[in-house]
This record gives structure tokens, sequence and C-alpha cells, in this order.
């Protein structure tokens, strides 16, 4: 409130004789326990909230009472609460602006053509600040609707919403079970020439029905919808229609209902598209049903169902909270805040009127503004890959709309308010002072700079304990953790069809034996070719019994005797090279380090030392040495432990079945850790490459090289 009860302009105010228009109706809701109301313009379709003590005023308004003797019957209703007349004043002036006010006086003809001509500048400046929604209204649909709502009603009953759910819940299950047919070779599929095409009739049907949705829900609770047009949405265009007539229903849940229309029915068609394209062969319509879950899904989870944009979700948001208007206030609260509590303005009203507001405006403007532009950034990255002049254009248009106008805008108010001209020193230590530290901190202050990575503890190719037949472990001959030497048998393994096949040889061996005998005295002729025979029987049984001593698996040198998972390992089937487990001496544990290709020529030519982290011991840093680099990349993976499926960083290329290969290509160090630190093989270790400090700036600058060179080579 006003310092001041009395207005030194009153007497210019007081004798008037205000009244609504007769376009103009009002309405009573009731958010967060309070009685609010709203003031409908059904000729330009607008609606304005208004608090109980700004009614009070309001409704007294009728053309016969003085502004004069409205101010002293509201005071005194309204007695602690009253106005003072300055407020009386700016909501009188706040009505006149709307167009909601009438008076005895002549019409300020100047004043109504400026409001004209800044009613027309708006239209087309809003547009342009907002790049990723532009407006083009074209036709009323509002007798269509009441002639065809009979057919629709029944689609927009309880019965209904039953069905929805269980088709979509269904649908989300299939998803998830063939989300790797969904979700392969997307990009390529996406923006084929004839898929683009395709797209290109999809979209704007699918948006019509939509919207549509809205309108029809908007008919049920007996709303009017005079407006429908197109709207350029990153470009596409798209239908619309204008559904605030639900702005005037007192029931929340019935304008949830109509702000989530839109939001359920593309649901519910994603949902039968997928579930059409599992049974379908492949061919158009299977591309028709993918485009159609495709879009209707996507469009639903990024824009429409996200209540951080003021889309559909937005006004069921809106309604849910019982704050109105909560896009506009949440950035007037941050304004009132940064006013208040850094410029040091005194005598400001809050935007948060009730209780447990000031929170939600605070969360939602600083959400709403960080996913904007971080949808917006993924619009252009994703536009720009296909289609590069394009994604410029609209890079630079969403930079003024998100930053450059506003800046432009607060600095205005900085310099030509009269208020802040008064705090000139105020405002530079609080505004210009912070800016320009920040940025001398971010551009010439070095700070720590390192690259993550992740690896393995790695034994030597000879300290690992190898298979060197096919065959089942039966017995460990020594626990782990015992000390080995040379020719210490280590494990026991067995194979039957082995053994079996060295009791067949030797079975033969010995049948061959006794005809050779009696051949030497009936037959020399057959007596040569058994002896052959034998021979050969012979040299196979010899070869088969050594397979069965290298069952016995020995230790080639002296060390430590590890096993991984001791009691995992009797039973297990091991093939030929898969290691057992190791010998380990006193030397150096080694460390597997893969490095990304982004990465790797700051680790090459700007490592100062490194650091590891084992995951045994996270809170222990050790600093290990860079034994040996592998120069050319590779997809293999030294461990499955470094994949997404084993905790990892690197996704698993699914077309290697048999060999743990990753997406993409990785550099390979072997580091060198203080002796004694760990015998655990294959343990996950955390290295950190320490490069010299720079400044942050240098480091988004080679963030954004980065960018630019891997997705548009340029």
């Amino acid at each position: 409130m006003s310092e001041s009860l009395f207005s030194q302009s009153w007497y210019r105010v007081a004798p008037l004789k205000p009244r609504l228009r007769s376009h103009v109706q009002i309405y009573r809701h009731q958010y967060r326990g309070e009685d609010w109301y709203v003031i409908q313009d059904q000729f330009t379709g607008r609606h304005h909230r208004f608090s109980p003590e700004a009614y009070q005023l309001i409704g007294l308004m009728d053309g016969r009472r003085t502004l004069g003797a409205i101010w002293t019957t509201a005071c005194g209703r309204l007695g602690d609460h009253m106005p003072t007349q300055d407020e009386v004043i700016g909501l009188v002036s706040q009505l006149h602006r709307s167009d909601l006010l009438q008076t005895c006086a002549l019409p300020d003809f100047a004043d109504l053509k400026q409001r004209l001509l800044q009613g027309r500048r708006n239209r087309w400046l809003t547009p342009l600040l907002s790049p990723m929604a532009v407006r083009f209204p074209l036709l009323d649909p509002d007798r269509f609707l009441n002639r065809t709502l009979p057919v629709v009603k029944p689609l927009l009953s309880w019965p209904a919403l039953l069905v929805w759910l269980l088709v979509v819940v269904f649908a989300v299950v299939m998803m998830v079970s063939h989300w790797t047919d969904l979700t392969n070779n997307l990009t390529d599929k996406l923006f084929g020439l004839e898929n683009l095409f395709l797209i290109s009739l999809i979209y704007p049907l699918l948006k019509i029905i939509h919207e549509f949705g809205h309108a029809y829900m908007v008919k049920k609770w007996g709303g009017e919808v005079h407006e429908m047009g197109i709207m350029l949405l990153v470009f596409m265009p798209i239908p619309y229609v204008e559904a605030s007539a639900s702005l005037a229903f007192r029931d929340k849940k019935k304008r949830m209902l109509v702000g989530a229309a839109g939001i359920l029915i593309e649901l519910f068609i994603a949902a039968v598209a997928l579930l059409l394209w599992l049974e379908m062969e492949p061919g158009a319509a299977r591309a028709a049903a993918f485009n159609v879950m495709l879009i209707a899904g996507v469009s639903t989870v990024l824009f429409n169902g996200n209540p951080l944009l003021r889309f559909d979700a937005y006004y069921v948001l809106v309604d849910a909270l019982e704050i109105p208007n909560l896009g506009q206030r949440s950035t007037a609260y941050l304004a009132y805040l940064a006013k208040r509590h850094v410029l040091g303005v005194r005598g400001l009203t809050s935007p948060a009127t009730t209780s447990g507001e000031a929170g939600w405006l605070a969360g939602y403007a600083l959400a709403s503004f960080v996913y904007r532009l971080f949808i917006s950034v993924r619009i252009i990255l994703f536009v720009a890959g296909k289609f590069f002049m394009f994604g410029v254009v609209l890079a630079l248009w969403a930079a003024i709309g998100l930053v450059v106008l506003p800046t432009v805008k607060v600095l205005r108010y900085l310099i030509k308010d009269g208020e802040m001209r008064r705090k000139r020193m105020r405002i530079f230590g609080a505004v210009v002072v912070p800016v320009v530290a920040i940025v001398a901190f971010i551009s010439l202050v070095p700070v720590p700079f390192s690259t993550l990575c992740q690896g393995v503890t790695w034994a030597p190719d000879e300290a690992r304990v190898h298979a060197e037949v096919d065959g089942f472990v039966t017995k460990l001959l020594t626990d782990s953790g015992e000390q080995v030497t040379a020719g210490t048998p280590l494990l026991r393994c067995e194979d039957p069809q082995l053994d079996a096949h060295v009791r067949l040889l030797e079975a033969r061996q010995k049948e061959y034996q006794a005809r050779y005998n009696v051949s030497l005295i009936s037959d020399r002729t057959e007596a040569i070719l058994l002896k052959e025979a034998m021979a050969q029987v012979t040299a196979e049984l010899q070869r088969a019994q050594e397979r069965r001593q290298a069952l016995t698996i020995y230790s080639r040198k002296d060390g430590v005797f590890i096993v991984p998972q001791p009691e995992d390992m009797i039973g297990h089937f091991a093939r030929r090279g898969t290691a057992l487990g190791y010998v380990l001496d006193d030397q150096q544990m080694q460390v597997r380090v893969l490095v990304g290709q982004s990465d790797i020529d700051r680790v090459r030519a700007d490592t100062t030392r490194v650091e590891c982290r084992l995951a045994q011991n996270i809170d222990d840093v050790v600093e290990a040495q860079v034994l040996r680099e592998v120069p050319a990349a590779s997809h293999e993976l030294p461990s499955l432990a470094l994949s997404l499926e084993g905790g990892g960083l690197f996704a698993l290329d699914p077309r290697e079945k048999d060999r743990a290969m990753a997406v993409e290509r990785l550099f390979q160090f072997d580091l060198a850790l203080p002796e004694g630190m760990t015998r655990n093989v294959d343990e996950r270790v955390f290295v950190r490459f320490v490069h010299q400090p720079e400044p942050l700036i240098r480091r988004a600058y080679r963030a954004v090289r980065r960018v630019l060179l891997s997705r548009f080579a340029v």
C-alpha cells in the first residue's frame, strides 16, 4: 500500500462516473481458499483477475456514482483494508487501458488512437519475440462445434476416460519392451525425404484433432469458441483454437480438463499407433503409424505436456496450483525480489498475494527459463544438424527473444526510471560491479581443470591364470590369497567327454595291439596296416592325455594366488583361454583407463599428474604414473564394468553379441599404481587427469568448438 492515503491527482478523477462496458462479464473464482474475480471481455476474449478489495470498487461502478463516492463507500466496507486514492487511480487506469471501463467524460480520441496503434504493434512484436510460436487467426468455428457436439460428446465421458487409461497403460508397457526396435536408427528414418513429406501431412492432421479436443471440451461445459487459426511452431504450420473461454468456468476441474483434452487425445492416438505399428508388416502404413506415434508422443512430452512451456500443461498446472497468470507473475516476482533486495526500492507490492505462492512463483520462473533455454538449444542443434543455415537463423532469433531484448528492457528501466536515477551508486554497486567481476573472473582467473575418466585395475598377461582346455572347475587346489611358487597346482578341472574319449582311445589301442600280435603270425600285410593304425591311435591318445593333464592348472610364477569370486568358481565351465585367476607378485598393479575422443588431445598435451580413486577406497586419492598409451582408438572395452550396463560410462554396441564393444571409439592408457595398493583385479577406478589451470571462458570456447565440429563440421 502507498504511504499516503490521499493523492494530489484525486480532484481530477473524483467527479467521474465510471461503469463497466456492456460486453464485460464478471465471474467469481476461488484460489487457495480466497475469493477472486475474473472479468471477461467478450469482445476480445481476454480475461483479467482482480482481488476482492478491487471488486468492492468495481462492483460499485454503475455509471451513477462518482469515483469519489465509490471510494468513500468502499472505505467504509473494507475498514483497515481500504485502498489509497493512488491505488484507486491505478485500478481505474488498468480498467481503462484494458477497454473494460467507460465514463461520462468524452473519449480521448488521441488516447484511443495511441492504444490502437500500440495494440497493432504488440500483435506484430509479440510473435517476433517468440520464434517458437507465431499465431495467425483465420475463422470462427463456434457454429460447427454446436452442430457436431452431440456426436462427439460420448467420447468426453468417464467410460471413455477408462478406455483411454487401459489403452495408454498397455501401450507404455509395450513401448518399454520394444524400446530398442523403436529407437534403432531413429534419426535416419526421421529425416528421410519420403518420411519428411509424410510428417508434413500427418502433423497438421494430428494437431487439428488435438485442437478440436480443446474446443469440444469447452463446448461441453457451455463455453464459446470464436477463434481458430494457424500457429507457426518452429516454422511448422499447425492449427490452434482459442479456448480461453474456459477461464470463466468456476470449477477448476473443468478448466483443467479443457487444458488437458488435447494432451489426452494425442497420447491416446500415439498409444493406438504404437499398437498398430507392432502388428503391421513393413510398408507405408507401418511408416505412417510410426510417425503418428512419434509426433503425438514427442510433442506431448516436450511441448503440450510440459508445464514449463506456456502450452496446455501450463494451464492445467495453473488451475491445479490455483495460481492464475503463473508465468507472468513468476517473472514479476523475480523482478520484485531484484528491485527490493538488490536495488533497494521500497514501497513495492509483492506479486505473491496468498500464502505459499512465493515459492511457486520463484521456482517456476527459474525452472521455466532454464527449460525454455534448454529446449531452444536442443531444437536449434537438431534443426541445424540437417539444415545448418536454417538453424543459424533460428538461433539468432531465439537469442534475441530470450537474451538480448530482456537485457535491453532491464537496462532501459535502470537508465530511464526516475527512482533508479536517484540510486545510481546503489545500482553501480549492486549490478555493474558484480557483472564486471563475474566477467573478469571467467575471462582472466585460472581455475583448476581436469578430465575425469574411468578404468579398471588390470594385471599383466603373464600374471593371468588361463584355462588351457575346455572344462568344468571342480576344485580349488590352492585357496585364494595364498602365497604360491612356480609349479604349484592351483585348480582342477574336469571334462567328462574328454575322459570318455581317453578311455575309448585306450580300449582301441589295446584292441589294435591284440589284433597286431595275432596278425604277425597269420597275415603280415594286415600287421603292417594295424601297426600304422595303432600308431595313429597312440598319437591321438597322447594328445588327449596331454589335454587331460592340462585340466590341472599350475602356477607359472611365484606370487599370491587371487581368485576374484572363489565361491562362484566351483562348477563354472571355462573355455580355453578364459582367465580364472591371477598370480600377483610385488610388482605394481596397473590401471587400464579409457579416454574419449573429445578429451584425448588435452590428456596427451597437458597432463601434469594423474590421480586415482579405487572404488573400494573411494576416499583415498593415490597418484599414478602413465606407463603406456595405445596410439590407435578402439571400440573394445577391457571390462564390462566400464559399460553402462556395468555402471560405467560407455554404451555397448548392440550388434556385438560375443564381445564387449563400445559404440564410440576410445583411447586406452595403462597407469601404474603404487606398490601394495590393491590386489583386486577388475576393480573400478576413477581417474582424474589434472591439467594446467585456465579461465572458464577458454574451456567454454573449446566446448562450443567441439559441438560445432562434431555436429556441423564448421
